[in-house]
This record gives structure tokens, sequence and C-alpha cells, in this order.
């Protein structure tokens, strides 16, 4: 009972409910109440800043007033619309739709344009054009290769920087995202730019589907 109780504490300072949300950033001196964030009444919330210089980036955080708790673990980014403005939403809700991050998703109304994969698979080149993202529409942004069968470790970053959207967040510093193929697949990762979202899909590729299942089938005839 009492680990019980613990657990339901601790649960309580990680994620607080029924709170303001803030904007702080270095557009506002860090001032961890530095802008109100509206409540949409349903677990989201936003706001706009103005009066930027157009397409400037910036770095923010969510706060709840203090810097008691904030989100993302690093700083999270922005680049300014034309008109030196953006919307930032928050979503406190927990979201299963098979995009990550599932919770803490901080959404933008401006796409930087242009995504690269950096892995290791290619020195970690955040600038590389082999490795540029295709754009799909809407903000969402593909990436597509075959690998052979392996370990990989990778990140999608706005082109030319470490700016990422990650399984873990949308910050300077996200986790580098990892995949064991055990056979040569094609990997596909998607970036949600306004969403603030990554998705992953591996696709088996046919003729290393079927070695594999000619190789089981004989393992199975062995026994």
């Amino acid at each position: 009972m009492k680990k019980i109780l613990f657990s339901l504490m601790v649960l309580a300072v990680v994620i607080p409910a029924g709170a303001d949300y803030y904007i702080a950033g270095d557009f506002n001196g860090w001032n961890s109440a530095g802008q109100l964030m509206i409540d949409n009444g349903d677990g989201t919330y936003s706001a706009t800043v103005s009066g930027l210089v157009g397409g400037a980036r910036h770095e923010f955080k969510v706060t709840q007033g203090t810097w008691d708790w904030s989100r993302p673990g690093a700083n999270s980014w922005f680049y300014a619309d034309e008109d030196g403005s953006i919307t930032i939403t928050y979503n406190s809700n927990w979201v299963s739709d098979g995009w990550k991050t599932e919770q803490d998703r901080i959404g933008l109304s401006t796409d930087p344009g242009a995504w690269t994969i950096a892995g290791s698979f290619q020195g970690w080149d955040n600038a590389n054009p082999a490795t540029a993202m295709t754009p799909l529409g809407g903000g969402i942004y593909l990436f597509s290769q075959l690998f052979t069968a392996g370990e990989y470790w990778f990140k999608p970053v706005v082109t030319g920087t470490w700016d990422s959207i990650a399984e873990n967040e949308r910050s300077v510093g996200t986790w580098d995202m990892y995949v064991n193929l055990p056979v040569d697949s094609v990997l596909k990762v998607y970036v949600d730019s306004f969403g603030g979202v990554v998705r992953t899909e591996i696709v088996p590729e046919p003729t290393a589907m079927l070695l594999l299942g000619v190789g089981s089938l004989l393992a199975i005839r062995r026994k």
C-alpha cells in the first residue's frame, strides 16, 4: 500500500493537472510566467507570440509559471513566420494514434521547410542531400530507404541544424532514434512538423522475407 501511495504522489508531481501553462523563451527573458497560454477546454493550450523578426529562430519551454516543472527537457525551438509571429500549442493529453511522442506534444504553426535524416549510417551529417526528407504536404515529411539487416541510430533534423523532432520530444537535444533490423528492410520515417511528432515503419524486403521463411521452414524440418 505504501508503494502505491508513493507512486501516486510522484505521478501528481510529474504530471500536474488543472494548472495554467505559460510560454517562456529567449524572446521574453526566459520569464517562467512570460505568456499565459489559452485553455482550449480539451486538455490543449495555445499561445501566439508576435513582434518577432520574420523567419527568426527562437528557443522556448512550456512552464506552469515557475521552473519547478517545464517541457520539453531540452529547449524547444521555432522559426517565426514572415510576419514575425508563431502560435504554439501544448497537448497535455495522452494520445495513442501511432505517432510519438504520446504526451506533452508541442505543436507549431510554422514549418521550417527542409528536413534531413542524420544518422550512424551517413556520418551524422545534418545537411546530407542523400538523406533529405521528401515533403508530402501539410507539414508531413518522409524518409524511405532500403537498409541491410543491422542496428541503426538516427534522428530527423531541420536541415543544417540539430533542431529535431524525435520519439521523446521536439527540442534541440532529442534522443537518437533506434532500429534493429533482423532482415534487409525499407525503413520509413515520417515527421509531422506542425504536430511535433514522428512515426516509423519497417517494411521487410520481399527477398529477405522469402529467405527468412525458407530458413524457418528448414529449422522446423530439422527438429
